[in-house]
């Protein structure tokens, strides 16, 4: 019975500090906001990254302040930074192109693909934007990520064994 109520004790100490965790947002820093910049990833011969850097560069004209970065993916290291910066931006990144403009990411080609790209730069052009770049740097190991899976994993174990199992 005590190792029972220790338990339950440790599980209602261990869950605000979960949600606390998941709820702080991340601060942006000033190295962020600095440069705005567009990363384009694409891949030599794919027609819909020909489609996409056509509507990119129409979009872009007179807006010399816009750095734009591309990266054919068969490079070495590219696919890594791609997954990292997809990671990041909650994106599955599994077909090209795969443009990221501020705190935006637009994947494959079509027209709402185009819009999406348009409202993105426009808004980047007006209010500003970070570099998806600075997303990229850092430590590399999700240190806050593996915390709140390691918490969840002990409270689903806790609550695994207040259920006798």
């Amino acid at each position: 019975m005590i190792k029972r109520s220790f338990t339950v004790l440790a599980t209602a100490a261990l869950l605000p500090a979960v949600i606390a965790l998941i709820a702080f947002p991340q601060v942006q820093t000033e190295s962020q906001v600095t440069q705005p910049a567009i990363v384009v990833f694409y891949e030599e011969g794919c027609p819909d990254c020909v489609q996409m850097e056509g509507a990119l560069e129409e979009l872009v004209v007179g807006h010399d302040e816009l750095v734009i970065v591309r990266y054919e993916i068969n490079e070495p290291g590219m696919m890594d930074l791609l997954w990292k910066l997809s990671s990041h931006y909650g994106v599955l990144a599994t077909s090209v192109p795969v443009i990221f403009v501020g705190e935006e990411a637009i994947v494959g080609a079509g027209r709402a693909e185009e819009f999406h790209l348009r409202t993105a730069v426009d808004d980047c052009i007006t209010y500003g934007c970070p570099s998806p770049l600075a997303y990229a740097e850092g430590p590399g190991f999700p240190r806050r990520d593996l915390l709140v899976l390691g918490a969840f994993v002990v409270l689903f174990v806790l609550l695994f064994y207040l259920q006798g199992g």
